[in-house]
């Protein structure tokens, strides 16, 4: 996959880094937000004219064994961390955010699960959605807060810097349909959940049993209503950025149906 490069100020950095959020604070040149916006419409409507896929049995086995092994790991971090995160984000968003992490095991090819640092992957997930509750600079990315919130739940967990720098990586690269070259497994997995559960990308593709499952213990509660005025607030806070474009081209309109009318599929 190829990142979009900047092409005013610093056009040596790639949208969707660390170094371009700090460089921009998340805006856009006129340029990429029509490239970002015409990739996001044209990946959503592919996926929804696309049919579910027909799962082989080792992809289905892969698929289970892969979710096993992630619900484990989330546990470990939810005993730390799931309290912290219901006083800031609510019940709806952090089901959202489990639902990511697992969707995201789900659909990562084995490969790329087996390269994870699962406890900055499960972090990330937790995190990435922080700085849309909790905006800090008008104009800029929400992912720039939440990768400081993303720092906090990694220092509270005594991890090292390296596992900070990943689980910030995918916190900041997670929203665009593109995602930057040479990003870790973790970006991927995180971009690949969020898409699927807040957009439907990929949910045709995990056996219905796993689907069933992660929505029985993680459900939507308020979830499609509350993400739904947070992107569209964005068209405001910060109209500049990946969500802010994203809203104006009518990303709150396209979410995915509700769990109900998915299972139906």
């Amino acid at each position: 996959m190829k990142g979009s490069t900047l092409g005013i100020r610093g056009s040596h950095l790639i949208v969707g880094t660390e170094q371009w959020l700090r460089a921009t604070g998340g805006r856009l040149t006129l340029f990429q937000a029509l490239g970002i916006s015409a990739q996001g419409f044209a990946q959503t409507i592919s996926s929804r004219v696309s049919g579910r896929s027909r799962l082989s049995d080792s992809e289905a086995s892969n698929q289970f064994a892969r979710v096993s092994a992630a619900k484990k790991e989330l546990s470990l971090v939810l005993s730390s961390l799931q309290n912290h995160v219901l006083d800031r984000q609510g019940q709806a968003v952090l089901n959202h955010a489990c639902r990511t992490y697992l969707l995201g095991a789900a659909l990562i090819p084995n490969e790329a699960f087996h390269r994870l640092d699962h406890t900055s992957a499960a972090v990330a997930a937790l995190a990435h959605d922080d700085g849309l509750l909790h905006p800090s600079t008008s104009g800029n990315c929400f992912t720039a807060d939440s990768a400081i919130e993303a720092n906090n739940m990694i220092a509270s967990l005594g991890l090292p810097e390296s596992s900070s720098e990943q689980t910030r990586a995918a916190v900041i690269s997670h929203f665009q349909p593109k995602l930057p070259v040479n990003s870790g497994a973790e970006a991927q997995l995180i971009a690949l959940g969020a898409s699927a559960d807040v957009m439907g990308i990929g949910l045709r593709k995990i056996h219905p049993q796993i689907i069933h499952e992660i929505w029985q213990e993680w459900p939507d509660l308020s979830f499609l209503y509350d993400i739904k005025k947070l992107f569209k607030r964005e068209i405001t806070r910060a109209p500049r950025t990946r969500a802010g474009i994203l809203a104006l081209s009518g990303m709150p309109y396209l979410l995915r149906n509700s769990r109900e009318q998915e299972s139906k599929r």
